[in-house]
């Protein structure tokens, strides 16, 4: 094989192209803290980088929902709780106006105080939440609750996304836990008719129907202690998932890290040795090419 000048040449040029390619490399890899800069550079990492990453954006995403999730169980269970002491207050007073030595003057006086207390409740039913009212359902821009009592929300569960396909509810229907269902009382106990009927017996000095209302005031503590014991479950659930997606966060931006980000005392220590090949090959470049056929003969 005839090895020409113009053979010599092409191999030293393609010497320093190559060079300069891998100097260039490392330069960006220095100045932007990354081995990955196109997809090109290594196609199979760089497609594992996106999928991480796209995992690491879901799970922000579901980090947000559950965090509002919270904010809302969190609302939902300060009104309940409320609620609860309403109702112990209730039963407290009708266990004394159900007394017989309780006369009309003292019954009427418990009767002022179940009033205030059923408006406490309905104003409890209409909790809001940035402006959204917890216990309405869809119909969530309104108060579900008028001044009678009566229920204008829905039935609807709101749910949130906590993983992929995994929805967990986090609104209870004021209609079901106030008033019973709809109609009131079709599927539990109807609390704020209970306390209509024990303003109407107090109100006619009626000690027999204040007694009655007893053991529906216990069915309605016991209708909000169940609510709010799933209520406790739902967010227990939610805290443990947002715990599981932090730990898979943390996971994967090691991993990302790994694949991703460079070692900048080694970057450094290649582009010094690439520079000093690329001078080196500069200078015997220029002593090929003085060379010419009289430097054989002579």
């Amino acid at each position: 094989m005839r090895v020409t000048q113009n053979t010599t040449a092409n191999l030293v040029l393609n010497s320093l192209q190559t060079i300069r390619r891998r100097t260039e490399e490392l330069e960006q890899q220095a100045a932007t803290g990354v081995k990955i800069n196109a997809p090109g550079d290594d196609p199979v990492t760089a497609q594992q980088i996106l999928h991480m990453k796209s995992l690491m954006a879901a799970g922000d995403q579901y980090s947000r929902n559950i965090s509002n999730g919270i904010s809302w169980l969190s609302m939902t269970e300060a009104a309940m709780d409320e609620m609860g002491n309403v109702l112990t207050r209730a039963k407290e007073l009708t266990v004394q106006m159900a007394n017989a030595t309780s006369d009309a003057k003292a019954r009427e006086s418990g009767m002022n105080e179940i009033v205030q207390l059923r408006n406490q409740l309905i104003q409890l039913g209409n909790t809001q939440l940035n402006g959204r009212y917890v216990f309405g359902g869809f119909k969530n821009d309104t108060p579900p609750f008028d001044s009678t009592g009566a229920f204008n929300g829905t039935d609807d569960s709101i749910t949130i996304e906590i993983d992929r396909g995994a929805f967990v509810p986090i609104n209870y229907s004021g209609g079901e836990l106030l008033r019973g269902g709809t109609p009131p009382g079709s599927t539990g106990t109807d609390i704020i008719g209970v306390f209509d009927n024990l303003i109407t017996a107090l109100g006619a000095n009626d000690q027999t129907a204040v007694q009655a209302e007893l053991p529906n005031l216990e069915d309605a503590l016991s209708q909000v202690l169940s609510t709010r014991t799933d209520l406790g479950a739902r967010m227990n659930r939610l805290e443990g998932q947002k715990n599981v997606i932090e730990e898979m966060k943390f996971s994967l931006t090691k991993v990302l890290s790994d694949k991703q980000d460079v070692d900048f005392m080694q970057v450094i220590s290649d582009l010094t040795k690439q520079q000093t090949a690329f001078e080196a090959a500069i200078a015997a470049s220029g002593k090929i090419s003085q060379i010419s056929l009289l430097d054989y003969l002579s």
